[in-house]
C-alpha cells in the first residue's frame, strides 16, 4: 500500500489592505466615538452652563461653549480668541462670539482687550478694550470698554 498525497489546495494568501483604507477606518471610528460622546457633552453643558478650553496665558484666552437660556433667547454661544502681539510685553486679545439660536436672533460680536505685563512671568494687567477687531490702534482707542 502506497500512500500518495496530492496537494490540490494552494496556500491562500491574506489580502493586504491599503494604508489609505486603514486611515479611513480610523477617521470613521474617531468620528463615531465623537458622535457617541455628543449627548454627554450636551448634558455637561446643560448642567454646568459652559465648557471652556484654555488657549493661552492671557486672561479670558479660552474657547468657550455655553448654553443661552433667557426669556427671548435660547441656544448655544461659541466664543474663540486670537492674539495680536504688539511687543513682547503687550498683547491684544480678540474675542469672537457666535450664536446658534433656536429662539430669537443675535448678531455675532467681536471685541478687543489689550494687556501689558511688567516682565516675563508676571501677571497680565488690563490696559484698554473696545468693540471690534484688534489693530495696533486699539491701544489708543477712544471707545474703551468699562
Amino acid at each position: 500500500m502506497t500512500e500518495t498525497t496530492t496537494e490540490t489546495d494552494a496556500p491562500v494568501q491574506a489580502t493586504r489592505r491599503s494604508p489609505l483604507r486603514r486611515i479611513g477606518c480610523g477617521i470613521a471610528l474617531t468620528l463615531w466615538f465623537l458622535l457617541l460622546l455628543t449627548p454627554c457633552i450636551m448634558v455637561y453643558a446643560a448642567t454646568q452652563g459652559e465648557i471652556t478650553i484654555p488657549q493661552g496665558d492671557l486672561p479670558g484666552q479660552v474657547i468657550r461653549l455655553w448654553m443661552i437660556q433667557e426669556a427671548r433667547l435660547q441656544g448655544i454661544g461659541v466664543s474663540s480668541t486670537s492674539v495680536l502681539t504688539i511687543d513682547s510685553d503687550t498683547r491684544c486679545l480678540q474675542t469672537d462670539n457666535r450664536f446658534l439660536l433656536w429662539r430669537g436672533s443675535e448678531l455675532p460680536v467681536t471685541y478687543c482687550e489689550c494687556f501689558r505685563r511688567e516682565r516675563d512671568g508676571a501677571g497680565w494687567d488690563f490696559i484698554s478694550g473696545a468693540e471690534g477687531v484688534c489693530t495696533p490702534a486699539t491701544l489708543q482707542s477712544e471707545e474703551m470698554l468699562p
